[in-house]
């Protein structure tokens, strides 16, 4: 399989960051820092502005030295958030999964689109073909509406205004119609993928709230349509509900009414 060349600059980079757990050292000049990793000093110096003015190495005022910066630290949380969540819920998932038969799906937020942190696959159904890691559409996926209808306005105006691809003709690339959706999800505590990606799949998503007004991630039931129209009428969405709150409970401690599906 062919491979592609790394990019130096960026390498550089990293190996200024990986310098300080590596090491145990907390602080170090630019000069330390192109000794430690046989850089000429111009080049070293034009590494770490870039990354000071990026927020990941801070420069202490008193010694001029540089040390790991706090964006850092907010990478690391996101990752560790996603992975409480993921380890929280994934029992919730297999137990949906087990009752109907069916693929579920959590979701999370990810630059302007909707990131699947984790999946349970039905057995002997048909196959989803999401990925874990694979990023999809805001406007034409339940769970992104889902995360769509909490979203700040300005952000939500964002996606109304954008390119609302068309995947299905039933895709809603209407804003004012998918305003009206997201109004409809708001209201009832539940959104629905009708064919909108795929002809012949349906899903059903709920949002799981850590705090009011927010929602951190969704969950989701996803397999032909006339499937999941059963599972509906059999009670899907008020158990996803019920599950949602369990998980705002357990992963936020936050609990919300789930006789309304929102907060």
């Amino acid at each position: 399989m062919a491979t592609t060349k790394n990019v130096q600059s960026v390498e550089r980079a990293f190996s200024i960051l990986e310098l300080y757990p590596r090491t145990g050292c907390s602080e170090y000049s630019v000069k330390e820092i192109a000794d430690e990793l046989g850089l000429n000093k111009s080049t070293a110096f034009g590494l770490i502005n870039t990354l000071t003015n990026l927020g990941y190495l801070r420069q202490n005022s008193e010694n001029q030295k540089y040390a790991l910066g706090l964006k850092l630290l907010t990478l690391s949380n996101t990752v560790k958030v996603q992975n409480i969540i993921i380890q929280s819920v994934h029992p919730y998932l297999e137990q949906i999964s087990r009752k109907y038969g069916e693929t579920v799906h959590c979701a999370v937020g990810h630059r302007g689109g909707v990131i699947y942190v984790d999946k349970v696959e039905a057995t002997g159904s048909i196959i989803i073909s999401t990925q874990v890691g694979t990023q999809n559409d805001l406007h034409c996926t339940g769970v992104g509406k889902c995360l769509l209808a909490y979203m700040p306005p300005e952000d939500q105006e964002q996606v109304y205004t954008g390119n609302l691809r068309t995947m299905t003709y039933n895709t809603i690339t209407n804003s004012e119609r998918l305003r009206e959706e997201i109004r409809r999800v708001r209201q009832e505590g539940y959104a629905m993928d009708n064919e909108e990606i795929s002809l012949g799949l349906s899903c059903v998503a709920v949002p799981v709230f850590s705090a009011p007004e927010t929602a951190a991630c969704a969950i989701s039931v996803s397999g032909m349509t006339s499937r999941i129209q059963t599972a509906r009428a059999n009670g899907l969405v008020n158990e996803l509900k019920w599950v949602a709150a369990s998980i705002s409970k357990s992963v936020f401690d936050y609990e919300y009414p789930v006789e309304s599906g929102q907060p």
